[in-house]
């Protein structure tokens, strides 16, 4: 998986993973990057079970429903 940009739905459970970008609407975007996902912030897959995502941005844990999550490309680190 080097260097291969996927949406954060794509990585498994405890997964480190880089933001390479955010895709969507300037909305979508800008409340992702609100909420820490930003170009090059290492992200932690906490959960990624049916439903809702649990992601670590630093050292906060955030739900992101799948739709949202798609909207994120990340590079496994």
């Amino acid at each position: 998986m080097d260097n291969i940009c996927m949406p954060l739905n794509a990585f498994s459970v405890g997964t480190l993973a880089k933001i390479d970008r955010v895709v969507g609407g300037e909305a979508i975007c800008k409340k992702l990057m609100e909420m820490g996902f930003n170009k090059g912030a290492i992200v932690e897959i906490i959960n990624n079970q049916v439903g809702p995502m649990v992601i670590k941005v630093g050292e906060t844990r955030l739900v992101l429903g799948r739709g949202m999550a798609q909207k994120v490309m990340a590079i496994e680190v």
